[in-house]
Parts: C-alpha cells; structure tokens; sequence
C-alpha cells in the first residue's frame, strides 16, 4: 500500500513538472476581448464603451458586443488603441463573429469591417496597414476567424475598430477577441508569404496595367476623346439615355434629348439649391502629363443659388487607384483640377476648355458637370472631351507653372520686407478747394483703383499696390471693400470666413502705402442709397484705422435712385421716382427701404474720435455734384480734417462742367473711378442713346478726360488695375496697359500732360 502510494506521488510530480515546462498560452494584447469583465460595475465591459448602436447581450451566461444600425449611412464603432514594442514584429487576430443582413451603403465599403491602422509615435498612419476583415449579408451563426499581420517598423499604437463603417443596415456580434504576438519562425513564414503575394500582386497590377493602357489607347484612337459616349449618342441596351451615363431618373431634372441628328444631355434644376449633375470617372493614360478638357454646352435662365458655388459648373477631382474594373475605387489626390465655369449667359452653343497638368500618384479625372446648388436654371451638354496634351505642351506649361511659383514667392519676399520698413506718409487736411499737408503745400492725389476685395478676399493686392505706387508712380490707391466680407459673412457666393484674415489684408494695404508715403482711399463698394449697416461697419472700419495719415475713408461707392434731400438726411426710398432708377449699371438693390443718408455716415466715422479725411459721393452714380452747391454740401464735425466730394466719370456720362467742374471751384474732388471701355460691346448694359462717344482707334475721350483732370487738379485713381474689372488699365498680371486705355492712365502717372479737345 506504501509503495503505490509512493508511486501514485511520483506521477503527481511528473505531471507537474511535465505542466511546468510546458510553453504558457500567449497573453492576448486586447483588453476584456471576452466582453466579461466589468469591475466598475456600470454594465459596461471595461474597456470598450458603449456609443449609440452598441450594447452587450448575454447568451447562455455569456456576453459579446452587438453593433446595430440605427440610421442608415451612420457609423456604428467600438475602439482599442493597443500599444506596440520595437520586439512586436507580427501579430495574430482571432475572434467569434456572427451577422445579419447587413447592407451595403452608398458605397461599396460600406459595409461591416475590422478597420486596423498602426500608427507611429505623432499618430502618423504606417503602411502597410492589416487588410480589413469585411462582413456583409448574413453569416450561418457563429463563425470562427483569424487574420496574421506584419507589424511595421516605428509603430507605437494598433488601432482596431470593429465597425458597421456606414452600411445601409444589419446586425453584426463580435466575441472572444485574442490579438498575441506570434514567434519569430512564424514571422519569418508570414515575410516570405507577404513577399510571393507582393510579387504576385505587382505582376497582376502589371498586366492590369498593360491592358488599361491598351483599352484607352483604343478609345482615343476611335473617338478621339478618353471619355467614352462623350457626345452622348451612342444609346443604352435598355435604350432612353445615352450609354455609359447612367439610367433615366423620372423627376431628377436630367433627360437625354435631340436636336435634328445630334443629340445632348439637358440638366434642369427641379428644387432651388440641390445638385443636378451628371458623373463619370475617365482612366488617364499612364504617360499622360497633362490633359485638355473641353465642354459644349448651353444656359437658360441660371439664377444664382444661396450656397456655394451656386451655379452652373463642371467640377473636377484627380483620383488614385486601378484604371480598370471598379473606377470609383481610390482617393482623392491634390492638387486640385481648376473648376470649368459655365456662362449663365450662353444661349448658343459654346465652348469653355481647361488644360492640366496630371499630379503625381492621379490615375484617373472625375468629371461632375451641372447646376451647383443653383435656385433654377437649365444646362444642355452636347459634348465632353478629355484628350492628352502632348509631352511638349506639358513641359512648356510646368516650366511656366514653376517659373509662376518661383516670382509669386520672390514678390512675397519683397512685400515682406516692404511691410516692416517704417510708416513716412504725412497727414492730410482739407483747405479750401485742395488738399494741404503739414507744411500747408498743396497734395495732389494721382493713382489707381486696386480691384477685388468687393467681390472676394482679394487677388494679387499687395502686389498691385506695390507695382502701382514703384512701376507706375502712383501716390494714391483706392481700395474697394464690402461690409458682409469685413464682417466675416457671405456675400454673393463669396463664402463666410475668418473675418480678420480680410481686415488683415487691408491693414497690409494700409502698411504698405504708409511705408511708401503713399494714401489708401478705403471705399466702402456699394451701391443705391446709404443704410443703417452700413453705419455699422463706419464705426468699425473708423475706429480701426482712425487718424492713421495713410488712411482715407470713401464712404459709399455710388449712391443713386434717391433725391438729394434723402441723400443727405436720409428717409424712405420706396417713394422715390428719381430719374437714374431705370439705369442698369449694378442690379444690387437697397437693404432697407428707410436710407440713413450719407451725413449719418459721416457722423459715423466722426463719432470714433477718428479726423481722418472723408470722401463722399454724389448722385448719379457718384457722377453728379451739382446738389453740393444748392445746399446739400455735409457738415463736418469738429476736428474732423474735412471732407472730399466724389466723381465718377466714364464714356457714356455728359455735362462735365455742372456735374463736377463747378464743384471743384469750391470743394477738392477726388475723381475715384474714371475708365474708358474698348468697345460698347464690352458695356452692352448702357444704352444705345446714351452711348455719346465713338470707342475705339481715334476715340479723343481718354487724353480729354485725363487733360480734365489735370487743368483743374482734380484728385483720381484710374479704373480699374485688375485685368478682368472693366474699363481695365491693364491686360495681365504682367501689369500690360491696355491700349484703349492703360497706356494713357501710365503716362499720366508719368507726368504726360494731355490737352483738352473738348469737354463733354
């Protein structure tokens, strides 16, 4: 009996050092991966949380996590992020997974997943990234799954993220998740199979390749154009649209339609502010560096939308990824194709191109023409071609590209070494008829009107100014700006932004003037009769740059449509029938019915303390004058350094002498916009039987204004130096004068003095 008990003992110990040699289990790296374990008692498993669509069943006493689609398109997710070791170099991931009708979304990944991303010590993402185990329909219960992976050098953190990423709907349960760290023979085995499926894979994107390039080369062969069915002809199997583009939608404003033997695609908006568009993806030849996109189309009645772009466009996006099979697979890669804008006033058939160059790592151009969240409006397409530039044309437009990039660095440097020179220009008064400086001489302000801050957040404007004041020796510059922008607000699809990112470029307009000893006119760009916002943004803009002796302040751009007494005072501008309503220069419409009347906006600026000088329009337009001398003349406050009455004057305008020459005997001018257009054609919004002067060669208009303004010393800046605000003083952004125009404003600047022929 003693000895088997002694035998019985010795097997106990056998077995036991047998268990004690024996390897341990490895330790899975994830956190409670059986959903067991809530030590804080808040029926939440540690460590995992519990986000909208998420909760922890128990069957038969055991608990797993659930993901359930709440709102179709909506993100279901639970989270680890798992702390990787420089020894961690392959990983093993097994897990229970179960599912149920689950839905793919809008797009085809959207589905359920394990999205894994490994990432270094700044959170960087690595690659290569584990494949994501993908889930969709329905699973027959309880299945088993593992997945092996290399760790890539530098990673700090695994982040797993079982996820519904988006689906349509379904149910999806995970349980038993294990994440260990596999031995260095089964590393090196999962090297040497990544290696063979890396070979593998190159030589099947190879051939992907290869017959990509073979499929395009044959359809710009036979069409002349990468895009295929371009022109819409070609139908579909079922018939009703043209093929390649999609299926008829009742009710989505798109239809396919005919006009004699040609047909073309008519998008009309059906709900103000939504999308109507058209989409396809074009492979791009491999040895494509550049790309020419031309569009045929037509407008009807495209009104602006509220949002941005709000009107009728092709919108275009560079995308990576394979050439064949699934085109929509890839991402988006920068920079950005330019956007091919569509005239709301093509009634004709008309052609707008756009050449590119191809970024590295793009394989293909998404084209989305159509109306852009406009509020009505109709845009028929008759062709889209995309074709190769040749490698020439490519490398001509690079080198330009880069040349552009090198001189708009270099003026960046000059600027900011201009910007930090001190302030030298003296302060203004008003004496009489002129304008005085602090030794009591006579100041004679000659320059130009620097263009787009009225529409925008600005194009090119301190390098204008800079050109202005060094190359085309102005002292004066005149920069228009408009109140929503200055406050940070939309304004006519110009989107909402950071309110100090364009005040900060006008007090950069300001610096630089200052610097050069040079004044800025800021003018306040707006139109029909002065409102209460507009005081407003005087008391703002005032108490922003009061007393700087750079600064100038315009305080209404064109006044018009109101009679001198509301002009002044102000009142209700509903009940006026004055004589200019029916002119079509700027549709823009009063805010208000109740004007303020501009001695409130003088009141305005007043009221700050600043005594800068101030510059008021008159009526007409700012054209006419004539009402400053039958008692409509403002008042200045004390200590305000005076006011200068505003003039503007252009081919179609008559009657110089009462309209300003007669003020200018007693009051200084400042004659803010003068141009003079190439041709009426340009200007088709002044009427015929106002259209006075002859354009073109021989027109005496530009050298008798010009020699206007210099007999009598009026004050002026020439409109407009920007090369598509019209009558332009310039060509390009090489600052070309125009002929018609340009040249004469330069060598006034100059000190050219032209005679008077005849007054107007």
């Amino acid at each position: 009996m003693l000895f088997r008990l002694m035998i019985a003992g010795m097997m106990v110990l056998f077995v036991g050092a047998r268990l004690a040699l024996a390897e341990p289990a490895p330790r899975s790296l994830i956190h409670n991966g059986n959903f067991e374990t809530d030590d804080n008692d808040d029926k939440t498993p540690d460590g995992w949380g519990a986000p909208a669509g998420v909760s922890y069943p128990i069957e038969d006493g055991n608990h797993f996590v659930r993901l359930t689609v709440q709102e179709p398109g909506k993100m279901v997710m639970i989270y680890q992020s798992i702390p990787m070791t420089e020894a961690m170099k392959s990983l093993e991931l097994s897990y229970r997974v179960r599912y149920e009708d689950i839905k793919v979304g809008k797009e085809m990944w959207f589905d359920g997943r394990i999205i894994m991303n490994f990432k270094d010590a700044e959170k960087k993402p690595l690659k290569p990234s584990p494949s994501p185990p993908i889930f969709r329909k329905s699973s027959k219960g309880w299945v088993e799954k593992s997945q092996k992976f290399l760790v890539p050098e530098g990673a700090k953190t695994l982040e797993i993220m079982p996820c519904l990423f988006n689906a349509a709907a379904g149910t999806l349960d995970f349980d038993d998740f294990k994440l260990v760290e596999l031995d260095a023979a089964a590393t090196a085995e999962l090297k040497t199979a990544y290696e063979a499926a890396a070979v593998e894979r190159a030589a099947r994107d190879a051939a992907q390749e290869k017959k990509a390039d073979e499929q395009i080369a044959a359809r710009l062969e036979a069409d002349g154009n990468l895009l295929a069915n371009g022109n819409f002809e070609k139908p579909s199997k079922q018939g009703g649209f043209p093929d390649g583009w999609g299926r008829l939608s009742e009710g989505s404003g798109i239809t396919w339609q005919s006009d004699g033997d040609d047909h073309f695609m008519r998008l009309t908006q059906v709900e103000p502010g939504k999308v109507t568009m058209l989409y396809r993806i074009v492979p791009l030849p491999t040895d494509a560096k550049g790309i020419e996109v031309t569009i045929r189309y037509r407008t009807d009645g495209v009104q602006k939308g509220k949002q941005m772009p709000g009107d009728a466009r092709a919108i275009l996006h560079w995308l990576s990824g394979a050439r064949v099979g699934h085109l929509e697979a890839g991402h988006a890669v920068k920079p950005e194709p330019p956007t091919i804008g569509f005239s709301s006033k093509a009634k004709e058939w008309t052609e707008s191109s756009k050449r590119m160059l191809v970024p590295e790592g793009a394989t293909k151009l998404q084209i989305m023409p159509g109306l852009w969240f406009a509020k009505a409006g109709t845009v028929d397409l008759a062709e889209i071609a995309v074709k190769p530039m040749s490698s020439v044309d490519a490398d001509v437009m690079a080198a330009e590209q880069l040349a552009a990039f090198k001189l708009k660095n270099e003026r960046a440097a000059i600027i900011e070494k201009e910007l930090a020179m001190p302030a030298i220009t003296p302060e203004l008064k008003v004496s009489g008829n002129q304008l005085v400086g602090p030794d009591g001489k006579g100041v004679w302000l000659q320059g130009l009107c620097v263009d787009s801050m009225e529409w925008s957040h600005g194009e090119n404007v301190l390098w204008s100014i800079h050109v202005a004041i060094d190359d085309w020796k102005s002292n004066c510059i005149r920069l228009p700006v408009i109140d929503p922008l200055w406050f940070g607000q939309e304004h006519k699809g110009t989107p909402a932004s950071d309110r100090e990112k364009y005040r900060g470029l006008v007090d950069q307009a300001v610096k630089l003037c200052a610097a050069k000893g040079a004044y800025l006119v800021l003018d306040l760009h707006r139109f029909g009769a002065p409102m209460p916002a507009h005081v407003d943004f005087w008391k703002d803009a005032a108490e922003r740059y009061k007393n700087n002796p750079a600064v100038l302040f315009e305080l209404f751009n064109e006044p018009h449509g109101i009679p001198w007494n509301i002009w002044r005072d102000g009142g209700d501008t509903s009940a006026t029938k004055h004589a200019d309503n029916a002119v079509v220069e700027n549709t823009e419409k009063n805010s208000d019915k109740i004007s303020v009347g501009m001695q409130a906006l003088v009141d305005a600026v007043r009221s700050t303390g600043a005594r800068n000088i101030i510059v008021a329009g008159g009526l007409a337009w700012s054209y006419d004058l004539s009402g400053i001398l039958n008692g409509y003349a403002l008042a200045e406050r004390d200590g305000g350094n005076g006011i200068m009455y505003s003039h503007h004057n252009y081919p179609w305008k008559s009657g110089w002498q009462k309209a300003v020459l007669d003020a200018a005997e007693k009051y200084p001018i400042f004659v803010g916009e003068v141009g003079c257009p190439e041709k009426w054609e340009d200007f088709s919004f002044i009427k015929v039987d106002e259209r006075t002067e002859k354009l073109g060669p021989g027109c005496t208009w530009p050298a008798d204004m010009l020699g206007t303004i210099q007999k009598h010393k009026l004050n002026w800046t020439g409109f407009s130096f920007h090369p598509r605000c019209g009558p332009m003083v310039i060509k390009d952004w090489n600052y070309t004068p125009t002929e018609y125009w340009g040249v004469f404003v330069k060598q006034a600047l100059e000190g050219k003095q032209f005679e008077v022929e005849r007054l107007r």
